[in-house]
């Protein structure tokens, strides 16, 4: 009898992605025709309008932003839409894709930010078991390289994120550890050979310092949050149509908006002030006047945030081969922190936290001075990962 593998703890995430994913289509035209009292045949119809439109919006997508509810947009609003389906086709037609590697690998953006003097978080170890070396880190391939290092940094506490992955699948966090196991947020404890051969596997993963917020944030957040700034690089500058903070909740380590009861806030670039607080809540995204346990978050100034804004704007300059991008800043106690520089964005978290579409007219002609065909045929089939 065959015995199946445990899975990672990427495999581990991905299963809950899976889960917590999509209705199917009837259960959604369901949904939305006993939310808005019209008739299958009528939602279809307009799905339809905007599905063969430029939006190219996939069902899922034009009921999770409301759209089924059509008297309440107007025709300019419901043009501001477009579907996340179509980021990789906008994304590579602006950016160098030679690029695509030192972004997306956290080792070499890491070191290449921390060349230009931007606060990131320090790297204290890399678990890879492939041939790979990494100059001037600790390189991890042993269970007795992993406990050395644990050990040594246990009062701070450790979290880990594969090299080259995307929307914080297979993030640990470790909590606990003594000379035989280590213990996880969320998983029981583990032997340092099981962590290393079934919940690692065959990724690679960066170690650094566990992060805490500033203590503004603080009473809204269960770990971690980041704030997602858009990032359109031209000659004349760094242009950033939208923030968006992504905050984790319950029992999450992590603060992606595919993990149930996350939120996301839009944040007025200028201010720094919240003006939304939001949650992808079954099959429509649920907007809250202000957090669900905790009062104090809708229009709050978000701290160190002229601070922020400067460090965004010369991080996506030393990227500027990647006129597209984004990237996710932590607020901690002593200020702004860049966790990570995107090639590029997913279009579903702005729009979602905003409850509005990104193709502003800025926007707009920014794609297109790249040569992206705005109304013209999507290229690419449906991406399998946003970026939220």
């Amino acid at each position: 009898m065959n015995v199946q593998s445990p899975l990672t703890a990427a495999g581990l995430d991905r299963k809950s992605y899976l889960s917590a994913r999509d209705s199917s289509d009837k259960d959604l035209l369901i949904y939305a025709a006993r939310k808005s009292g019209r008739s299958v045949l009528q939602i279809r119809r307009d799905f339809r309008k905007m599905a063969k439109s430029h939006s190219r919006l996939n069902f899922v997508e034009y009921i999770r932003n409301g759209l089924y509810r059509y008297d309440d947009f107007s025709d300019e609003q419901r043009a501001a839409y477009i579907s996340n389906d179509r980021h990789w086709e906008f994304t590579h037609q602006c950016n160098n894709r030679s690029w695509t590697g030192v972004a997306e690998d956290k080792v070499l953006a890491t070191m290449l930010l921390s060349t230009g003097g931007i606060p990131v978080p320090p790297i204290l170890g890399v678990i890879d078991k492939s041939a790979r070396i990494y100059p001037g880190l600790e390189k991890i391939d042993t269970s007795d390289k992993l406990r050395d290092l644990v050990h040594a940094n246990q009062d701070s506490g450790l979290f880990g994120k594969i090299v080259d992955g995307m929307i914080s699948f297979g993030a640990f966090r470790i909590e606990s550890a003594d000379a035989t196991h280590l213990t996880c947020s969320g998983h029981a404890p583990m032997t340092y050979e099981n962590f290393m051969s079934n919940f690692v596997g065959d990724n690679a993963y960066i170690l650094q310092h566990s992060l805490v917020n500033h203590t503004k944030i603080r009473p809204y957040a269960s770990a971690l949050a980041t704030v997602r700034m858009i990032n359109l690089v031209t000659k004349d500058g760094v242009f950033c149509p939208q923030a968006i903070i992504k905050i984790p909740q319950g029992s999450n380590i992590a603060d992606a908006f595919w993990r149930p009861g996350n939120l996301a806030c839009e944040v007025d670039v200028e201010t720094g002030l919240i003006r939304s607080i939001a949650e992808r809540a079954g099959q429509e995204v649920k907007f809250y006047d202000e957090h669900p346990t905790c009062q104090g978050l809708m229009g709050l100034k978000l701290p160190h945030w002229d601070q922020l804004r400067d460090l965004n704007a010369r991080a996506a300059q030393i990227f500027a081969p990647i006129p597209y991008q984004s990237t996710d800043i932590a607020i901690t106690p002593s200020g702004p922190v860049i966790i990570e520089l995107n090639y590029g964005g997913g279009f579903d978290l702005p729009q979602y936290a905003s409850g509005r579409g990104m193709l502003t007219p800025e926007v707009r002609a920014f794609f297109e001075q790249h040569g992206c065909v705005i109304g013209g045929p999507s290229k690419s089939k449906r991406s399998f990962f946003g970026r939220d």
